[in-house]
């Protein structure tokens, strides 16, 4: 296990380095006159709650305002101090865990779950387009990727038989953005479930693509992922993490739970997880990396800093640009109450973390959501309580890289 004798140290000295490594506007919420009791929520699996499609920013999230949970979603142009009115997407009884891609050109597309099912339906300052079931089952925890805006997955569970079992299905949108085709879905493992497969992440490359679920087959949760070069044909399912037995008594492996996924780059892959390996103090944050388009991956890699220790981290996300750059964020009580936590790839390692300063103060700021768009300005949303158990709120800031060594995964060698 790894050393942990350097929490001793004190945590300021975590920070001076990476004072003036991002410069970040101050933070603005993202729905406006919200009531006391409605709580707000970001949970997109995946953690793609947040876009940028030219020069406009969508941000999707779940609150029960109606006196239901249902979906919502508000608009931002670039250059703008504030988010436009936001508009429901959901439509039936209630809506959980809304996803956002960026089509291109100020255009989205929104998935959910509702009511039993997943749905889409485009987004764009002129209006929302109409609402589209792509389920034929039980089904949730929608995921959605793109490469050009117009090459489209979705990824979801759905229920077969016993289990719920990740299938995928190309989805294809018309030119005005009127009309939603979605194929009958394919099951990215073919063979039956003999346990349930759930919270799925999705990237799709030139080359095709890689998805990657929670799986408990071998009696304990497992990341397994899978890549399809053409035609939706997977490849079989290899595991993602590291495989630990702890011993016979205590278990056949460490926990491990919500991975999400980004492309950077020329069509590199990184995947995060939250990751129990060491156990005393609750999950970690891993990483790994996959240069030939998803069908394999490196070595699982360690991301928080020392500082972090003896803390346990959250709901990690991660994002990448066509330029290379590529972050993670997290949340974590090191500071003694929950912030928002910044790593990326430096020569020989990761980072020293930073917390961006909107995102790290005396409240409660957890689940974050993260965009980097084709400037290399960083797009961070995330859930703001006054307490602990409080009413979250959705709140956004943006960060402008100015020097240090680049936020990318380059340093990393190929497996």
């Amino acid at each position: 296990m790894m050393c942990r004798s350097l929490l001793a140290l004190p945590l300021l000295v975590s920070m001076p380095a990476l004072a003036d490594t991002w410069s970040f506007d101050n933070r603005i919420a993202v729905s406006k006159n919200i009531e006391a009791g409605v709580f707000q929520h970001l949970d997109s699996s995946g953690r793609k709650n947040i876009a940028v499609s030219g020069n406009t920013l969508a941000v999707a999230w779940e609150d029960n305002r109606s006196g239901a949970p249902q979906t919502y979603v508000a608009l931002k142009k670039l250059e703008a101090d504030e988010f436009s009115t936001e508009q429901r997407i959901s439509t039936g009884k209630s809506a959980f865990a809304p996803a956002i891609l960026a089509l291109g050109k100020g255009r989205f597309l929104a998935g959910w779950e509702q009511d039993g099912a997943v749905w889409l339906r485009t987004v764009s300052a002129t209006g929302l387009g109409s609402v589209r079931q792509i389920s034929r089952a039980e089904a949730g925890q929608i995921a959605l990727a793109t490469t050009d805006g117009r090459r489209i997955i979705a990824v979801w569970n759905q229920r077969t038989g016993r289990f719920s079992q990740i299938v995928a299905t190309m989805i294809k949108i018309g030119v005005k953005g009127e009309t939603i085709s979605a194929r009958a879905p394919t099951p990215v493992d073919p063979d039956s479930p003999v346990a349930d497969q759930s919270l799925p992440a999705v990237v799709l490359t030139k080359q095709g693509a890689t998805v990657v679920w929670e799986d408990r087959r071998r009696g304990h949760t497992a990341l397994l992922y899978s890549h399809a070069v053409a035609d939706m044909k997977f490849s079989p399912p290899r595991p993602l993490n590291e495989i630990l037995q702890k011993s016979e008594q205590y278990g056949r492996g460490s926990g491990v739970t919500r991975a999400a996924l980004s492309v950077f780059g020329d069509d590199q892959i990184v995947a995060t997880w939250m990751d129990k390996r060491g156990y005393q103090t609750g999950y970690d944050i891993y990483a790994a990396f996959s240069r030939d388009n998803g069908a394999s991956f490196g070595a699982n890699e360690l991301v928080q800093d020392a500082f972090a220790d003896q803390y346990a981290q959250w709901h990690p996300a991660v994002t990448g640009n066509g330029s290379g750059q590529m972050v993670i964020a997290w949340d974590d009580d090191r500071d003694g109450t929950s912030d928002i936590w910044l790593s990326w790839k430096i020569r020989g390692g990761w980072s020293t973390n930073l917390a961006p300063p909107p995102a790290a103060d005396s409240r409660q700021q957890t689940n974050p959501a993260i965009a980097l768009d084709t400037q290399g300005n960083l797009h961070l949303v995330w859930l703001e309580q006054e307490a602990e158990n409080s009413p979250g709120r959705v709140m956004y800031a943006v960060g402008r890289y100015l020097r240090g060594p680049q936020p990318s995964g380059a340093s990393t060698p190929e497996k």
